[in-house]
């Protein structure tokens, strides 16, 4: 009897619904979203670097102490940085799912027809899209790196005084030309990421309802992720050319 409660419970409509593909799709459309919007706002907040070091570092105080003195400090950002964690998990995790989903649905698939269907669709698919899972990867193991670096100061580029000013440690940092290879790849992945991933979540979202929506879409997509590039990498390449040193 306990067997058979499990099964229907097991395959009740709303257990279905929460293990389907489109919810899964519909959530990481969500918090990719989400993510995006974060990725922008902090990208603004380091072109402040542009203006002054002195700006760079406000805007770094102010991140800690916002609200201030309705709550604690490092309270908001804290749980800021909570909704971002979770977010990505979520986004990571969903990913993981549809991806080993796809493999096993693809390894099981029986039939000639079927099997030329599957190739015919792989080679038509773009190579961002094939190898999003593997530049979600990198992103995943360059969050820790970026973290060590810029927020826990536990790796530290260029000094050792755990006072120096915050704009002071990107400088450093940036003028080290290995931190800068590893931005390159992780920011053009990320870009890479942000292109397909905004692209695919407004689909998902049912945005894309014509051609003329699909190639609004498409825009969009290539310009967020020429900003999230080039934002990004525009001062780390000012400072490792020397037109940014202090």
């Amino acid at each position: 009897m306990a067997t058979l409660t499990t099964l229907s419970a097991d395959t009740t409509p709303q257990n279905r619904a929460v293990r389907s593909s489109v919810t899964k799709k519909f959530a990481m459309s969500v918090t990719g979203l989400v993510l995006v919007a974060f990725l922008l706002m902090h990208m603004f907040g380091n072109l402040k670097l542009l203006i002054s070091g002195e700006d760079f570092d406000a805007y770094a105080h102010a991140l800690r102490h916002l609200l201030e003195p309705v709550l604690p400090p490092y309270f908001f950002l804290t749980c800021f940085r909570l909704v971002i964690a979770a977010c990505v998990i979520v986004h990571f995790v969903m990913a993981l799912h549809l991806s080993i989903r796809d493999s096993v649905r693809h390894a099981h698939s029986a039939g000639l027809t079927v099997r030329r269907y599957t190739k015919r669709r792989y080679l038509e698919g773009s190579f961002v899209a094939r190898t999003m899972i593997w530049s979600g990867i990198i992103i995943l193991l360059f969050i820790p790196f970026h973290l060590l670096m810029f927020t826990d100061q536990i790796i530290k580029i260029g000094y050792s005084d755990p006072a120096t000013p915050s704009h002071m440690r990107v400088v450093l940092a940036f003028q080290n030309w290995g931190i800068y290879a590893i931005y390159f790849i992780a920011m053009l992945c990320i870009a890479l990421h942000v292109w397909h991933g905004f692209y695919s979540a407004f689909c998902t979202l049912g945005w894309r309802v014509g051609y003329s929506s699909t190639v609004v879409i498409k825009a969009c997509a290539w310009i967020v992720s020429f900003l999230v590039f080039f934002g990004f990498m525009l001062v780390p390449t000012l400072i490792a050319i020397g037109v940014i040193n202090s």
